[in-house]
This record gives C-alpha cells, sequence and structure tokens, in this order.
C-alpha cells in the first residue's frame, strides 16, 4: 500500500536593517590645535562619531524563504523529494555598510541572490 502526500512551509523573516555609524579620522595634528596638546597614549589619530550609535538605521529586510516537498510513504519506508527556494522575491538589501566618513554607506554586503535547491531523501 503506497500514500502520499505534500508538506510545504514559507517562512518571512523581518529584519530590522543594519545600524549606520559614520565615523570620522583626525590626525594628531589636526586634533592637536584644537586641544592645545598632543593625543594621549601616542596615538597618531582620533576617530569621531558623528553619528551617535543606535540612532540611524538602515532599509528593513524581508525575505521569504519556500519548500514544497512531496512524501511518499510505502511499508516502512520514506521517500521525499523537496524543492526549496530562498529568498523568493529577490530582494537585495544592505546587510553591512562602510562607517568611514570619505566612503560613508557604501555597501559592504548584500542579501545572497534568489537560489533554488532540489533534495531527495529516502529513509528506511
Amino acid at each position: 500500500m503506497s500514500t502520499s502526500r505534500w508538506d510545504h512551509r514559507a517562512p518571512h523573516d523581518i529584519h530590522q536593517g543594519p545600524e549606520v555609524l559614520a565615523e570620522f579620522t583626525q590626525s594628531t595634528r589636526d586634533v592637536s590645535a584644537s586641544l592645545g596638546r598632543r593625543l594621549s597614549g601616542g596615538k597618531r589619530n582620533a576617530t569621531l562619531n558623528i553619528v551617535s550609535p543606535g540612532e540611524l538605521f538602515g532599509e528593513r529586510r524581508n525575505q521569504v524563504d519556500l519548500r514544497l516537498a512531496k512524501i511518499f510513504l510505502a511499508n516502512q519506508n520514506r521517500f521525499t523529494v523537496g524543492l526549496d527556494v530562498a529568498n523568493a522575491f529577490n530582494t537585495n538589501p544592505v546587510l553591512d555598510e562602510n562607517a568611514a566618513y570619505d566612503s560613508w554607506r557604501t555597501p559592504i554586503s548584500i542579501l545572497t541572490a534568489r537560489f533554488v535547491k532540489l533534495s531527495v531523501n529516502y529513509a528506511f
């Protein structure tokens, strides 16, 4: 006796966008003019935050993954054929951005493009 059924899943992930930082690096020579002295600890430069941490965030990331599987049962055996689609709508939000002042908000990484995976599983 053989029976079959469908199994499906469609998880949807919503994540807050990456925290946006803005940092400006100044040399000891530039900073010493306003401080009236050299930087302590022998530092060669100082990094200044232009945007306070936690104040600004990038675009929200929405990702939909799909999974369809056909399950075949025969006696004590189980045979499953599956199709997985990651990032089904092929969105491309920024995951990480550059915080340096001269190249501010340049994307460092984006969400992986849509891809499809076919799987076969046999359990006995």
